[in-house]
């Protein structure tokens, strides 16, 4: 009977061994989690059955210990299969049955110490553990009904019966109810069987699994097939170009954007190296850029463009782009191929030049910009707030915009905030600000209202003026728009190469006459009045330090102006353009012709003047010019007109005898005038027979003209001269030199007569201008002449008062009519005015051979015996003879004349005694009234 059982202990534990490796090798196969829970307790089961078969029959000791590690074997053994059914059927119900297994443990461990049974000890365990297998068994079972599985209902019915004869196992060998071997051959006829029909329900299970498997495989391949489609769909309509590779960087595939931005088809790169066909550099160095594929190939990362690069199509087109490339890997992780997204970015690259535009004409504009948020803290301060204001931005960024506002200017201030923050418009205001070395500025301001991008209001922004030196300058044009189109000086940005114009500002709309659409189909060029290839030539040498041009540009309805043009070449986003910055300078163009004309003209006859007269001498000379004739002309009498009627009136003589030449030459004849009163004229190609000719008409046509001022004709006269240069070696000077000594002979020839010709014209003038003043000195000329016969002067002497009566007061014709019309009620500045005819007579007559002799009479003759006279203030017999005589006889006519004072002989002596030694001479005096009296 031992032998048996020995046999039977044998077998099973050889049953187990084979079991616990088959199922090991089972999971190394499936990699299932409950086949290696089910291998792994019938290894702890064959542990647990080789302890007690040699405690039984061999020599190890049946100790409490021993039998604490075969009881806790078999509890690790069955925890293991109950974790392969939970794992299985996916339910847990272990974990919510640990606490019964430690009440389990601590059972077992209490009867140990009692020295109870061993079968006693281990109830609590095998009845859980038969409950557990009897719950599991149920699970199974009612799985047959819903799978049809026949082995789940093998399974079932085994679980439960071994559940059954394992919570009764322990009351069963306890009171010894059943023969030993019987039960263990049964229990392990159970467990083996139980382990078979285990490996049959999976493999039944791992069929319906791969059948299941085979008909996901059949959906996710329609499923992909599906994906894959709508992948295609997608890569051939998004707007970024698609390239794949393979693994070694060839085109396997290329999306229709791909194809535009490249300007290649598919079909012709297919295959090819990536580098054949995408052409990219750095837009700033135009160096050639890296491939990304090729980076992601070396590297297998994500990989993006640097900045800055642009593609090169196939037929040269440079489109700045934006890209990326991944790998794409095998389940393994190795790289099997690439692919790369790039999209076409040049609107951004024009967006980011137009704003570099516009922040270097903010940073460089001399207005005021700044900004400051809600609490009224200012953020933002350029050049020009630093120059108008005073402080730096260093300074003032931080503190408060009252710091530039006083007390008075505050609340208007607020309410202009307040109504910007309503969301009202706030036109450009004039307003008083505080520079930061305490002085009021005025300025003038444009504000707006900074949102973000929720609309909500975060600031204002400002743009300031200074108005202070010129508050009545031209009208500030509206602000905080884009500062590039409100600047007033014309802006243009074009093309380096080829000169196209793409960006210009409203001033220059508004100067060229054209509509932004018109300028921008335009090139630089066509505004320019000027030679294309010279500018060009020009810019290719200058641009790229800065060039300024005065050039001639034109409107769109043909007139032309005048412009300084600065131009410099500036790279923006690896592109060359052009910026020039034009000023209309046409009225300082025309002053500066008129003062090139001055150069060469004179200014008050409009003829060339005593330069270009002396350069054009010098040319004839150098350039042998033979015959040229000079002629030298001199107006007569200009001084004497200059002196009786004023300077004005010379002028006007000037300009009647600069024309009546005029009219005597050709326009090729350089007429000049060369100096005070003094003309010539050079006339190449001329002979002496022809000067001839010519100077007798100039006599000619000059006797038939008048100076005329004031509608009163004067005569006009002028000593002529000529002289001809007929040799090469002549010399002009020289010639020059006998014209005007030719002249001058003349002058002297006929100086009395023309003179006297000149002064009887103005004589003439001045009677009809004051007839009265005629009547008066001839009065004079007779009471003086019969006085000085009186007292026995000489016949010089009588001859010298005589012209002294008749041209004492010459000089009033050099005083206006106003004043000697009221000489009665004039203010000290018209008594002055009026006194100054002394000094006038005194002039005449010394310009005049006829009454030089007189000048100093004619000066003194209103001189007082107590020196309070004018114009010198000499008195007593300082004073000439004659004058003294003339003073009393002068005072006597007026005083009797009827249409001034009207008084009578009698009373005009009366007066005369009265201002002896005052006015008068007093012997004198005493002799006039003696006189008188015979």
């Amino acid at each position: 009977m031992v032998s048996n059982i020995n046999i039977s202990i044998n077998y099973q534990i050889l049953i187990l061994l084979i079991l616990a490796i088959f199922y090991l090798l089972v999971h190394n196969a499936e990699k299932e989690k409950y086949i290696l829970f089910w291998g792994s307790a019938w290894g702890f089961d064959l542990i647990r059955y080789v302890m007690e078969y040699a405690i039984e029959y061999g020599d190890l000791p049946n100790t409490i210990l021993s039998q604490m590690i075969i009881y806790g074997l078999l509890v690790i053994s069955s925890i293991l299969f109950t974790y392969g059914f939970q794992s299985f059927f996916e339910v847990n119900f272990l974990q919510k049955s640990l606490w019964i297994i430690s009440l389990s443990l601590g059972w077992y461990a209490v009867n140990k110490i009692l020295g109870s049974s061993n079968y006693m000890a281990v109830i609590p365990m095998y009845i859980f553990l038969g409950v557990m297998s009897i719950f599991a068994g149920t699970l199974i079972f009612k799985n047959f009904k819903s799978s049809k599985v026949i082995s789940s209902f093998v399974i079932g019915i085994l679980l439960i019966l071994m559940g059954v004869r394992e919570a009764t196992f322990p009351l069963i060998k306890h009171f010894n109810l059943t023969n030993y071997l019987v039960d263990f051959d049964l229990l392990y006829s159970l467990k083996v069987i139980l382990a078979i029909v285990l490996l049959m329900q999976f493999y039944e299970i791992a069929s319906n699994i791969l059948a299941i498997i085979f008909h996901k495989q059949e959906e996710l391949m329609k499923s992909l097939n599906k994906e894959k489609e709508w992948l295609r769909v997608t890569l051939m309509s998004i707007g970024d170009g698609v390239i794949a590779t393979d693994s070694y960087g060839n085109i396997e595939f290329m999306n229709p954007t791909a194809e535009k931005l490249t300007g290649y088809k598919e079909e012709e790169v297919l295959g090819k190296k990536i580098d054949e066909i995408f052409n990219i550099i750095n837009e700033d160095t135009k160096e050639k850029a890296e491939i990304p594929i090729e980076k992601v190939l070396k590297t297998g990362e994500i990989t993006g463009l640097a900045n800055h690069t642009a593609l090169i199509s196939k037929n040269g087109q440079v489109i700045s782009i934006a890209d990326s490339a991944a790998p794409i890997k095998d389940e393994k992780g190795n790289v099997i191929g690439t692919v790369m997204v790039f999209r076409d970015i040049s609107d951004k690259r024009e967006y980011e030049k137009l704003l570099k535009q516009y922040e270097f004409i903010v940073k460089s504009s001399a207005e005021g910009i700044g900004s400051f948020n809600l609490e009224g803290i200012i953020q933002t301060w350029n050049k020009g707030c630093e120059k108008i204001y005073g402080y730096k931005a260093e300074e003032i960024i931080g503190k408060s915009i009252y710091t530039l506002i006083p007390d008075f200017e505050k609340e208007k201030m607020e309410n202009i905030l307040k109504s910007l923050m309503k969301g009202e418009e706030v036109k450009s205001y004039e307003g008083i600000r505080i520079r930061k070395d305490g002085k009021f500025i005025n300025v003038f301001v444009s504000i707006a209202a900074l949102k973000d991008e929720l609309g909500r209001y975060v600031g204002v922004s400002f743009i300031s003026h200074d108005i202070t030196e010129n508050k009545k300058a031209e009208q500030i044009l509206r602000r905080y728009k884009l500062l590039f189109d409100n600047i007033n000086d014309i802006i243009l940005f074009a093309k380096y190469e080829n000169g196209k114009i793409i960006e210009v500002n409203k001033a220059a709309m508004e100067a060229y006459g054209y509509e932004m659409e018109e300028l921008l189909n335009m090139d630089i060029f066509e505004l320019c009045n000027c030679d294309k290839e010279e500018l060009t030539q020009l810019l290719d040498v200058e641009a790229e330090k800065g060039v300024l041009l005065n050039l001639q540009h034109k409107r769109k309805n043909g007139s032309k102006f005048y412009v300084e043009a600065n131009i410099v070449s500036v790279d923006f986003e690896n592109e060359k353009l052009i910026m020039t910055i034009i000023r209309d300078i046409t009225e300082r163009k025309l002053a500066e012709e008129k003062l090139e004309h001055m150069g060469t003209h004179d200014i008050l006859t409009g003829l060339y003047n005593r330069n270009f007269f002396e350069e054009k001498m010098s040319f004839i000379e150098k350039n042998n010019i033979i015959p040229t004739v000079i002629i030298v002309c001199d107006v007569d009498g200009l001084k004497l007109v200059n002196d009786t009627m004023g300077h004005k009136a010379g002028d006007m003589l000037l300009k009647t005898a600069a024309e009546v030449l005029r009219k005597c030459f050709r326009g090729q004849d350089i007429l000049a005038r060369i100096g005070g009163d003094e003309f010539a004229i050079i006339l190449p190609h001329t002979s002496s027979d022809i000067v001839e000719k010519i100077v007798s008409r100039i006599k000619k046509v000059i006797e038939n003209s008048k100076f005329t001022i004031e509608n009163y004709n004067i005569a006009l006269n002028m000593s002529i001269g000529y002289a001809v240069k007929n040799n090469s070696f002549d010399k002009m000077e020289e010639v020059f030199k006998e014209a005007d000594n030719n002249m001058y002979r003349e002058k002297l020839f006929h100086k009395r007569s023309s003179y006297r010709k000149v002064l009887d014209s103005i004589l003439k003038m001045f009677e009809i201008r004051q007839p009265r003043l005629q009547k008066h000195l001839k009065g004079v000329k007779e009471v003086l002449v019969n006085f000085a016969e009186y007292l026995k002067l000489s016949r010089v002497r009588i001859k010298n008062l005589e012209l002294l009566a008749e041209f004492h007061d010459i000089g009033m014709i050099g005083i206006s009519d106003k004043i000697l019309s009221n000489i009665d009620n004039l203010n000290e500045e018209e008594k002055l005015e009026f006194q100054k005819h002394c000094e006038i007579g005194y002039r005449i007559a010394m310009s005049s051979p006829d009454l030089a002799h007189l000048a100093d009479m004619i000066l003194m003759h209103h001189e007082w015996w107590n020196g309070q006279g004018y114009p010198l203030g000499v008195k007593g017999e300082d004073i000439p003879y004659e004058c003294r005589i003339l003073a009393i006889v002068d005072a006597y006519v007026q005083m009797i004349d009827e249409e001034e004072k009207g008084l009578s002989k009698e009373q005009a002596l009366k007066e005369i005694r009265k201002m002896a030694g005052i006015q008068f001479d007093p012997i004198l005096v005493e002799k006039f009234l003696a006189f008188m009296k015979d």
